[in-house]
C-alpha cells in the first residue's frame, strides 16, 4: 500500500482479494508521522479476521494519529462498526486520535442512524484526514 512518496510506506499487508467479501488491509506510515490503515473489501463478520489485527497494530504503533482509509470499502455491518468502534476507544485510551477518510455513503448512513456520528472525526480524503489540526 506504499504511495511511493518520500516518508510513506507499507508496513504490513493482509488478507485475501479486493472483491466483495473477501477483505485486503495495509498499514503504513505517512510523512505526517500519523499511520493510515486502509481497508478494501468488506467490512463485516467475515472480513474482520483481516483488519482487526492491523487495526491493534496502529494503536500500538506510538503514532500520534490513524487515519483509517475508507476509499475501497463496499459495504460495512454492524460488525464493522464495532469493531471502529473499539478501535476508536483503544485508540483514544493510547492517546491516539482516529479520523475516517473517505466513508461511503452506506458507512455514513450507518453511522448516522447508531448515533456512531457523533464520536467519529470523518474526512473526504485520505490527504484532508493527513493534514487536519
Amino acid at each position: 500500500m506504499g504511495t511511493g512518496n518520500p516518508g510513506e510506506g507499507e508496513v504490513t499487508p493482509q488478507g485475501g482479494m479486493a472483491t466483495d467479501g473477501p477483505q485486503r488491509a495495509g498499514l503504513r506510515k505517512s510523512g505526517t508521522g500519523a499511520v493510515v490503515c486502509a481497508i478494501t473489501g468488506d467490512l463485516d463478520l467475515d472480513g474482520l479476521g483481516a483488519v482487526r489485527p492491523l487495526l491493534e497494530q496502529a494503536v500500538r504503533s506510538g503514532a500520534d494519529r490513524l487515519v483509517i482509509d475508507l476509499t475501497g470499502l463496499g459495504f460495512c455491518d454492524s460488525s464493522g462498526l464495532n469493531l471502529l468502534l473499539a478501535t476508536r476507544l483503544d485508540a483514544e485510551k493510547a492517546g491516539l486520535a482516529v479520523r475516517l477518510a473517505a466513508p461511503t455513503q452506506q458507512l455514513l448512513r450507518l453511522l448516522e442512524i447508531t448515533g456512531a456520528d457523533t464520536v467519529f472525526t470523518v474526512d473526504t480524503t485520505v490527504d484532508a484526514a493527513l493534514t487536519a489540526p
